[in-house]
């Protein structure tokens, strides 16, 4: 009951000291991280299985479009769980994803990072290969200011 009495009495008399303790300093969290050096091959084999992502991720797409018009065909759950392609589709995300985990252990993030967008590229020509979609110019134009967006982060990353 003393405690209670004291937070109601409101004389300047009684201060409360209240303290914080600040966030530590990013380089402390930093600290923690570990972050070794890795060598030139396994840098090389970081860009090869970013590379092998895209193509994985791309391919994906391609199976996933196949199965969302199977799955037009067969709307039920029996439709969607015997749905080879799109579950292919999903299986091949998760192999990518897992490349890709694997492949940030080495590589810098600043460069294996912009390779992803190379999926836009692949995505762009199966679908003329495979679904038969137009190449217009600006899907051109779209392909190549990927490709040389990649290319100026590339030759960035040897800076």
């Amino acid at each position: 009951m003393a405690i209670l009495s004291d937070l109601l009495d409101a004389s300047p008399t009684k201060t409360v000291a209240i303290t914080t303790t600040p966030p530590p300093p990013d380089s402390v969290i930093l600290d923690k991280v570990s972050v070794t050096a890795s060598t030139t091959g396994q840098k090389r084999r970081s860009l090869l299985m970013i590379l092998l992502f895209t193509l994985l991720s791309s391919a994906a797409q391609v199976l996933l479009k196949f199965g969302t018009v199977q799955l037009k065909l067969h709307p039920s759950l029996l439709g969607l769980l015997t749905n080879f392609p799109l579950i292919g589709g999903m299986a091949l995300y998760g192999i990518g994803a897992a490349l890709m985990v694997v492949a940030l252990r080495h590589g810098e993030l600043s460069v294996l990072y912009p390779l992803i967008s190379l999926s836009y590229v692949w995505v762009a020509i199966l679908s003329v290969a495979v679904f038969g979609e137009v190449m217009n110019p600006f899907k051109i134009g779209g392909i190549c200011a990927i490709m040389a967006g990649v290319g100026v982060l590339g030759l960035g990353a040897h800076k």
